[in-house]
């Protein structure tokens, strides 16, 4: 899972300490998503390990030979560029470029995978997890609107698709703060949701909520890392 909000992620205790007491609220972000990597292996949540080759966008075209394609990726894309009619051989293209980091790649057989298995569920939590972590939060919306549409009772994704409305240009607060409601309303316990719920709130200047989602987020963990910076935010506002 990857969706947890640090509130000012980074920045030293002095310098947050001195920022609060000018009463001014630091740009609440969110952090990496919560649905699962798809594709990704379980042991690092998705990410490389330090020694693994990378493919960012330089390298080779896909299906095409390329020294800079990690053989893996290479073997994935030509299986699937042989079987354009294969969902599996999509999937498995798509699964491979998103595990390696290459989001345009994983978007693009994920794309390919979609229209030839519509209904698949974890296909469209995968494109839109491409073009999440590619920063298109508007696509994303759509490609988490379409999975939600399939299954509306996954926490991770709802909270996903709250993030794309939180991190667009300009953000829609209540946009996403409805949606992390409606995530809340499946899972209760849902400890994103309310750490998502309460950096919205602070962003959006409303304390009360804010304080109440922090209550919350500590009864389901009171270890939460960012509980401390996002609690200060809180309390400095009027």
């Amino acid at each position: 899972m990857r969706n947890i909000i640090f509130g000012i992620a980074g920045a030293a205790l002095g310098f947050l300490v001195g920022f609060y007491a000018a009463n001014t609220i630091s740009q609440q972000t969110p952090a990496p998503r919560a649905a699962a990597r798809v594709g990704a292996a379980p042991a690092s949540a998705g990410q490389l390990p330090p020694d693994h080759p990378e493919i960012g966008p330089a390298a080779g075209a896909v299906g095409g030979a390329s020294s800079t394609v990690a053989p893996e990726a290479q073997a994935a894309a030509d299986a699937a560029e042989r079987s354009p009619r294969d969902f599996a051989a999509q999937l498995k293209a798509a699964e491979t470029f998103y595990r390696l980091n290459d989001y345009r790649k994983a978007e693009q057989y994920a794309e390919r995978a979609a229209e030839l298995k519509p209904g698949d569920f974890k296909t469209h939590v995968l494109l839109g997890n491409s073009r999440y972590d590619r920063k298109d939060f508007t696509a994303a919306a759509e490609a988490y609107e379409r999975a939600l549409s399939i299954n509306a009772d996954d926490p991770d994704v709802r909270t996903d698709y709250g993030n794309t409305f939180f991190l667009r240009q300009p953000p829609d607060l209540d946009r996403a703060i409805a949606e992390y409601r409606k995530s809340l309303a499946v899972n209760p316990r849902h400890e994103q949701s309310w750490l998502n719920l309460a950096s919205a709130s602070v962003q959006k200047k409303d304390k009360q909520t804010a304080l109440e989602a922090l209550a919350r987020l500590e009864s389901v963990n009171p270890n939460n890392p960012s509980l401390p910076t996002l609690r200060q935010s809180a309390e400095s506002l009027p």
